[in-house]
C-alpha cells in the first residue's frame, strides 16, 4: 500500500469512528426516514394527486420533504405532507408512483408502488 493509500484507510477509519460516536452508534440508515405507507393515486387531466401516510419511523428527525416519482418517466414532485400533485403527465399513459420521505439526515427507502392511474381530458 503507498502512503497515499495507508492514510486514505487511515482517514476512512477515522471518519467512520466520529460518525459512531456522534450518532451514538446507529447507523446512517437508522437515522433516515421509513417508506411512507397506503400510497393511493387518483387520476386528472394531465395530472395525478398521490395521498399518502408517514413512515412509522421518521428516523428520530422530522421529516422535511415527501418526493413522489413516476413510472414510467421518473416525473418527481416534492411536498412537506401529503396528498403530492403531479402535474406534467400525459393523458392516456398508465402511471404508478413511489413516494420516499426525508429528514437532515437523507432519504431511505420508497414506498411500494401504488395503483395504477391514466390522466385523461376532462
Amino acid at each position: 500500500m503507498t502512503g497515499i493509500g495507508i492514510i486514505t484507510a487511515i482517514f476512512a477509519l477515522l471518519l467512520m469512528a466520529t460518525a459512531s460516536w456522534a450518532f451514538g452508534g446507529a447507523t446512517m440508515n437508522q437515522l433516515m426516514p421509513g417508506p411512507p405507507t397506503n400510497v393511493i393515486a387518483t387520476a386528472g387531466n394531465g395530472e395525478a394527486t398521490v395521498s399518502f401516510n408517514p413512515p412509522k419511523s421518521d428516523g428520530g428527525s422530522p421529516i422535511i420533504r415527501y418526493t413522489v416519482t413516476s413510472q414510467p418517466g421518473n416525473i418527481t414532485a416534492s411536498g412537506k405532507q401529503s396528498p403530492i400533485t403531479m402535474k406534467g403527465l400525459t393523458n392516456g399513459i398508465t402511471y404508478t408512483f413511489v413516494v420516499t420521505a426525508g429528514n437532515s439526515v437523507g432519504t431511505r427507502l420508497g414506498s411500494e408502488s401504488c395503483n395504477s392511474v391514466t390522466p385523461k381530458a376532462e
